[in-house]
């Protein structure tokens, strides 16, 4: 069987997204099922960047490390 391509896949937007039900990410238009719960390492992985980004904003008194959080990145 081959894969199915991208360009032939509804892309949907942040607005449409905000109205969704349930864990969701959407990556390039594409939407993706999130499980229910983290797994345990992910949960471990999470814990570690989140602590590295910690150590790495100590000086900077505007910067947070906080996880989990919601992303919303703009693509330039």
């Amino acid at each position: 069987m081959s894969e199915l391509k991208n360009e032939y896949l509804p892309k949907y937007t942040y607005d449409d997204y905000k109205h969704w039900e349930g864990k969701w990410e959407l990556i390039h238009g594409i939407p993706f099922a999130m499980s229910p719960a983290p797994g345990f390492n992910h949960q471990l992985t999470s814990g570690n960047i989140h602590s590295h980004l910690k150590l790495l904003l100590e000086k900077c008194k505007k910067c947070k490390a906080v996880l989990p959080v919601d992303w919303r990145i703009q693509e330039i």
